[in-house]
């Protein structure tokens, strides 16, 4: 009797675990020990300081041994792939041409991505399809999960205006080329901000430091103001790529790069733009946004997320967001279709935000744990900070509130990526999520509202995201080596016509002419060729 007693206890316990399935041989075993590297902001806290993110690896069952890279990871990527020195799991560090240059360095996913190990993972390429086509290679494999952030607005970058200013000198807001010059000479010149200096304020300031194509690639740069001259820009319009009537054209070798590049130059020539945008880079950027040591706004005109990030506690209820200005310079402001950036994927939709080792030493347990990130609240957690690291509060089962800093001195924006991944963390927002945004993002929704008529303009012949763009080995490794002699040109021409040390009129046609010869034609046939099957599957 005792041993069929015994028999049936064992019978019991092995359904119980058949039924239970992974969870629980999760929680019946020891923790699973994995490596694992997070490519971070500069501002982020340590991964183990965060307490959202060690129950997640107590849910999964899983002990984190974190490497933690802040700077410089592109510089060093490519020695530590290249030699096969990665950890477990990687957390936004790689991109898609990483694994075909890397081959067999990165684990498929295809055959671990179930209901049963990665529910949340499934459950956001049901209810988000362009996720999985996203994450999924013209192979047909997947090495990295994607990101749904969902709540973003469909613009990065707003131009903003010290509104102070405009009353101090009696002017209203620009709508023109022409308008806005005209605010930018009266800034320079009639001590704008009143204090008595008239040689103290910046007319208008940008970001694009910091090489890697940053003229072109930068959220920040004058480039923004392309939109007036009818180029859609999508996503940061990257290495000066832009569809127009469903071809993909690069702007640096149009016409009306050139006007811009004109105006640009004129602006500087009379003193209107920050000299120093050249070589500061981001922290000052931000810094002279913030004020003089007097507390005194010394900035006219500049790009940024949001006010309060942008310019502090202090200045920010001094600027407001430009409408998009209309060009007019020779001709009449209707002349071009203005437009405004499209960011909307950029900033909802990222590639590759975790991916394993193909030596990955127990890829189960690692993907138990990635899928963690895609719970409903872990994902809010995720991109807002922890509960129990009180940045948010659930308030009901699909409902979340974004708490003030707990650093007062902090700003919401800040403070969000010092506490958690922020942007560069995976997640899956829900659409049925419901969250009380902090004061931060309650601004960044209403500031952008002057941008919505014209961002509205772009349809799909218009709108190029980029990351959507399946490319072959080969491609991929032509376009890599070609559009690298293509950014030496074009990046080192911006700033020379700008600072009139090269006049525009006499080297245009020959800086073209060298353009097209370091070969963007057969960039451009590739680059369209993807882009005609994206629009196909569109369609379907």
């Amino acid at each position: 009797m005792k041993k069929k007693s015994v028999s049936i206890l064992l019978s019991a316990v092995m359904a119980a675990s058949l039924l239970s399935g992974i969870g629980v041989s999760a929680e019946s075993s020891e923790p699973v020990k994995l490596k694992a590297l997070a490519i971070l902001h500069p501002l982020t806290k340590d991964i183990p300081d965060m307490q959202w993110v060690q129950e997640m690896e107590e849910e999964a069952n899983v002990e984190i041994e974190w490497e933690m890279i802040r700077a410089d990871w592109e510089t060093v990527k490519s020695t530590r792939f290249a030699s096969g020195d990665i950890p477990d799991i990687l957390f936004n560090a790689t991109v898609d041409s990483d694994y075909t240059k890397y081959n067999g360095l990165f684990l498929d996913l295809n055959d671990y991505l179930s209901e049963d190990l990665t529910p949340n993972i499934m459950t956001m390429f049901e209810e988000e399809p362009d996720t999985k086509v996203l994450a999924t290679t013209m192979e047909g494999k997947i090495y990295g999960t994607p990101k749904f952030q969902g709540k973003w607005p469909s613009t990065n970058t707003v131009m903003f205006i010290n509104q102070t200013w405009l009353d101090n000198l009696g002017l209203e807001m620009p709508t023109t080329y022409t308008e806005f010059k005209e605010v930018l000479t009266a800034f320079k010149e009639q001590d704008a901000n009143g204090n008595g200096d008239p040689n103290d304020e910046i007319p208008l300031d940008y970001n694009a430091y910091g090489g890697n194509n940053a003229w072109f690639n930068s959220a920040y740069s004058l480039t923004n103001l392309l939109g007036s001259l009818g180029i859609q820009l999508t996503d940061w319009g990257t290495d000066a790529y832009f569809a127009e009537d469903g071809q993909v054209k690069c702007y640096a070798v149009d016409e009306r790069y050139k006007l811009f590049m004109e105006y640009i130059a004129d602006l500087y020539a009379n003193g209107l733009i920050n000299t120093n945008a050249l070589t500061n880079d981001y922290s000052a950027y931000q810094s002279i946004s913030r004020g003089n040591e007097a507390g005194e706004a010394v900035v006219g005109c500049v790009f940024g997320w949001e006010e309060t990030d942008k310019f502090g506690p202090t200045l920010y209820s001094q600027y407001k967001p430009v409408p998009a200005l209309a060009y007019d310079i020779d001709c009449e402001p209707d002349t071009y279709d203005t437009r405004w950036r499209n960011d909307y994927t950029g900033m909802n939709l990222s590639a590759n935000r975790a991916c394993l080792s193909a030596n990955c030493a127990d890829p189960e347990a690692a993907l138990r744990f990635i899928d963690r990130f895609y719970d409903q609240t872990h994902s809010v957690e995720s991109l807002f900070g922890g509960i129990s690291d009180g940045c948010i509060e659930k308030t009901g089962d699909n409902s979340y509130k974004v708490l003030p800093p707990l650093d007062e001195s902090t700003d919401p924006g800040t403070w969000k990526w010092t506490s958690t991944f922020a942007d560069n963390g995976p997640m899956y927002i829900r659409r049925s999520s419901e969250i009380e945004m902090a004061q931060d993002m309650t601004y960044a929704l209403e500031e952008r509202k002057v941008y919505d008529e014209v961002i509205a303009k772009a349809g799909a012949s218009d709108t190029y995201p980029q990351m959507f763009m399946k490319y072959t080995e080969e491609d991929q490794n032509t376009m890599a080596l070609t559009q690298a002699n293509i950014n030496n040109i074009i990046d080192n021409q911006w700033s020379l016509w700008m600072t009139g040390e090269l006049d525009i009129e006499s080297t245009w046609d020959s800086y073209v002419q060298n353009v097209n010869d370091a070969g963007l034609q057969q960039i451009l046939e590739i680059r369209q060729a993807a882009f005609d099957e994206y629009q196909a599957a569109l369609s379907e």
